[in-house]
């Protein structure tokens, strides 16, 4: 039961800590600055296609390295593709 309480913690500590952070890139910038609900919809919706996009990546990487017996250059495709995607993602929420 602890380590249910204690995941849980540390999400919202990572969700508050993923706002904060878009907040201050946001402000380093220049940008004007949004209000804390519109800034953390943005990080839910990014954090939501980040877990759909990794778990899509990680079972097509599977399905190439271990069912279609490829080489691990080529598997791992799909996991840097998301990853880079990601990123670019970031950026550009950090942008608006």
């Amino acid at each position: 039961m602890a380590g249910i309480i204690g995941e849980l913690l540390e999400g919202i500590a990572d969700f508050v800590t993923d706002v904060w952070l878009l907040r201050r890139q946001r402000s380093a910038r220049g940008r004007p600055g949004n209000r804390w609900g519109t800034d953390s919809a943005d990080v839910a919706v990014f954090n939501a296609w980040a877990i759909g996009l990794s778990i899509a990546a990680v079972a097509l990487a599977a399905i190439l390295l271990f069912v279609l017996k490829l080489p691990p250059w080529i598997g791992l495709a799909p996991v840097v593709a998301a990853g880079i995607y990601l990123g670019y993602r970031w950026l550009t929420l950090a942008r608006a």
